[in-house]
């Protein structure tokens, strides 16, 4: 650990070791139908762009659907 993050970790006193923040996954995120709904109803309150205002984005089985398609697909 270097002096300077020693220093900032004694003075705020409630961190964490470095690499634990850092090193820490993201959830994974299930999208659904609902998922997809509740996005359309919420782009009236929020700044988001049209793509996803309008709920045009792949629910988890549509993704999965469209990769096994493209993969299916031969080369030239």
């Amino acid at each position: 650990m270097s002096g300077i993050w020693r220093l900032f970790q004694e003075k705020i006193g409630r961190l964490t070791s470095w690499p634990d923040p850092l090193d820490k996954d993201f959830a994974k995120i299930r999208i659904d139908k609902n998922v997809v709904s509740e996005t359309q109803q919420l782009a009236v309150r929020h700044r988001c762009s049209q793509r996803l205002g309008k709920g045009l984005f792949f629910t988890d089985e549509e993704k999965q659907k469209f990769m096994d398609e493209v993969r299916q697909l031969s080369l030239p």
